[in-house]
């Protein structure tokens, strides 16, 4: 005869047993593992590019707003050019405060046509390269998203400046000379010349485009950008 003490240990093995559902037995549900989502990759500079294509390429990211991404490309050439100007330059537009930049002081500018966010550096602030800086300044995210009429603070005082001439191919032509479909045609020249990296033949187009076709904002806007590579070629 078994002692109660025996059978009462042996029950309790049993009843502990029953607890368990073996893994893979019948009627167990297995719990699927969630796999983490891999995280997408951070952008990385241009491949290929040389120091001063890689700088042409931040002037173009910072003219449309692209601040992250011409961070990226001011800081490779930086780790090629340490004592870049221009590259630390352009970085402290997108570093820095704007006000802490540029100056507390301003007054108050109204936009006309033909202005430009590196025009307006150009002469107001006398280095078209401030352009980002200036946006930046009016809590303007991309530089040429600029309007005619729209009120723009100034760092710094007024000061005399002399009107520039115009470029004679920038003269604008007769109403009957007008051909939109050829300034279409030298502006994509002049966007293959950029690619290529003749940039002075690239703004010599553009110029001659704007004239065949006055107002064209996406003429503008490609000639505003040629100039600023220009400017920066230059330097």
């Amino acid at each position: 005869m078994r002692s109660p003490i025996l059978l009462a240990a042996l029950l309790t093995l049993t009843l502990a047993a029953c607890a368990q559902t073996p893994k893979g037995a019948p009627g167990a549900t297995a719990t699927p593992m969630t796999r983490a989502a891999p995280a997408p990759a951070a952008p990385a500079a241009t491949p290929g590019l040389s120091a001063r294509e890689r700088q042409n390429r931040a002037v173009e990211l910072l003219g449309t707003g692209q601040g992250v991404l011409a961070r990226i490309e001011l800081l490779a050439v930086l780790a090629e050019q340490p004592g870049n100007a221009v590259a630390r330059k352009l970085l402290d537009q997108i570093d820095r405060d704007p006000r802490e930049l540029l100056g507390e002081k301003h007054y108050v500018y109204k936009v006309r046509p033909g202005d430009s966010m590196s025009s307006l550096a150009d002469r107001l602030l006398g280095d078209s390269l401030m352009f980002y800086g200036l946006a930046r300044y009016n809590n303007i995210a991309d530089p040429s998203q600029m309007s005619v009429g729209q009120t723009l603070l100034i760092p710094g005082v007024p000061r005399k400046v002399v009107p520039a001439k115009p470029a004679p191919a920038a003269a604008a032509a007769p109403a009957g000379q007008r051909n939109p479909v050829r300034a279409g045609q030298l502006r994509g020249q002049a966007l293959e010349e950029m690619n290529r990296g003749a940039i002075n033949k690239a703004v010599g187009l553009l110029r001659q485009a704007l004239a065949l076709d006055p107002g064209n904002p996406a003429i503008q806007r490609d000639l505003d950008r040629a100039v600023r590579i220009q400017a920066n070629v230059r330097r």
